[in-house]
């Protein structure tokens, strides 16, 4: 049976560990080892996907200054019928940008119980030593950055459905 993408990609991991003993190495020296190798090659077909992930990864990551130095994030993305689209959060519905949002609450909440399993596993791992903690409360390092003044006592409600939910329409005005 053909091995899957994700196998494909844990191999080179495994391969490249055992060629280097184990030693730390960042996913792209891994990648450039693997292309050197003949053990990844990137098809034709492949460079619209390829294209669009790279779209994906930069808009993530694109910023302006607004008013009072802030900077905000440019593009907003949030799950369709389509798949995942983005808008500038200029042009944005506010549906979809409480969609954009939940998907963001939705991806930390995620990592943070990721984290926490982590944590649990290597003190389980080093029982004899003190314990990690790690405090789940970001409270304080939003008023470090003097952004709490922005929120009330009230708790919020849930900021919308799920990424395990259903897939939403697109809402445009």
């Amino acid at each position: 049976m053909a091995m899957t993408k994700r196998e494909q990609l844990l191999r080179i991991r495994d391969d490249y560990r055992a060629a280097h003993n184990n030693e730390p190495a960042s996913a792209r020296h891994m990648a450039d080892w693997a292309v050197a190798q003949g053990m990844y090659n990137l098809p034709v077909f492949a460079t619209a996907k390829r294209c669009a992930e790279e779209l994906a990864d930069v808009m993530r990551q694109d910023h302006m200054t607004v008013a009072g130095g802030r900077r905000v994030r440019t593009m907003h993305s949030w799950t369709a019928d389509q798949g995942m689209l983005w808008d500038h959060i200029q042009t944005i519905t506010r549906d979809n940008m409480k969609l954009s949002l939940a998907n963001k609450r939705n991806g930390i909440v995620g990592e943070v119980k990721q984290i926490k399993v982590d944590i649990d596993y290597f003190n389980d791992l080093h029982a004899g030593e003190p314990p990690l903690q790690m405090s789940f409360n970001f409270e304080n390092d939003l008023a470090d950055a003097g952004l709490m003044e922005s929120f009330s006592n009230v708790p919020a409600p849930p900021a919308g459905p799920t990424l395990s939910g259903p897939r939403l329409k697109v809402l445009r005005p």
